[in-house]
């Protein structure tokens, strides 16, 4: 509204100045048609016109200096805000299924912003008031017996990432039946900008969005190809001489094996003819 206001007075301000010159001349012609006894010289007009064409280029020259003062200011304005962009640290919190397993929740505290996170601090609270909030308060005690949430963490720069698995899904499908899928509990996150400016935001942990998600693929491509990779540095581990030595037992053939090994199977199948 603000804006619109200035943007309405400057150019009217103008239009004023500009045709005040015009005004008193046409004051000036008017009085003359009805013949007044003002008596105006071409040299007292010619005055009169410049002086007021100074003043009108004097009331420009203010104007024009207080709109470059506020387009300064606003640049200003606009450069801090920039910079305090580029600070500005964005922490979430969410949790999702472990590579290892789907059922292996995994908590995740990821900072996206563009600055580094500090002195960031987690209160948990449960969403519901009754008989489920029993349960929303068990894993409350789940979630904080983390120290990175009970304490909260120190500093999180920007794009990097704190994670850990903290609970079994279907442990909890066990104990609480379908009751499982009606916990909700709300997530506060305060944290600070390397200047100290504060930031809040706050995260909702749905119970009800794992309703019906199921797995399909074998799990993580990732974790089945170190699985894999683990079976195969087993079994050279068993093909060792020793559990101390660091040699593979491996039996090798030379030309002259060969040669041998061919020579007795010929002697082999001659003893049988014969």
């Amino acid at each position: 509204m603000k804006k619109k206001a200035n943007g309405f007075w400057l150019p009217t301000g103008l239009l004023g100045v500009l045709l005040l010159p015009l005004i008193f001349i046409g004051g000036v012609v008017l009085g003359l048609s009805f013949q007044t006894q003002i008596e105006l010289t071409a040299d007292s007009i010619s005055s009169w016109v410049a002086a007021l064409a100074t003043v009108a280029i004097a009331v420009l020259t203010f104007i024009l200096a207080m709109e470059t003062r506020r387009l300064r200011a606003a640049q200003i304005e606009q450069i801090e805000e920039l910079r305090r962009e580029a600070l500005r640290p964005n922490v979430e919190f969410y949790l999702l299924p472990a590579p290892a397993s789907f059922q292996f929740i995994n908590v995740h505290i990821e900072n996206n912003g563009k600055g580094a996170a500090k002195n960031i601090k987690f209160e948990i609270k449960p969403d519901a008031i009754g008989e489920n909030e029993k349960n929303e308060r068990q894993l409350i005690a789940q979630l904080l017996s983390l120290n990175m949430l009970h304490n909260g963490i120190a500093s999180l720069g920007s794009g990097k990432e704190r994670r850990s698995f903290v609970f079994s899904f279907i442990e909890y499908a066990e104990k609480m039946g379908d009751a499982v899928f009606n916990i909700k509990v709300s997530v506060a996150i305060s944290y600070e900008d390397v200047e100290g400016r504060e930031y809040k935001s706050e995260s909702l942990i749905d119970f009800s969005e794992f309703k019906g998600i199921s797995e399909v693929g074998g799990g993580d491509p990732n974790h089945n190809i170190y699985k894999e990779i683990e079976k195969i540095r087993k079994v050279l581990e068993g093909s060792q001489t020793t559990m101390t030595s660091k040699r593979i037992n491996i039996n090798t053939y030379s030309s002259e094996d060969r040669d041998a090994e061919r020579e007795a199977m010929r002697r082999r199948f001659e003893s049988v003819d014969d």
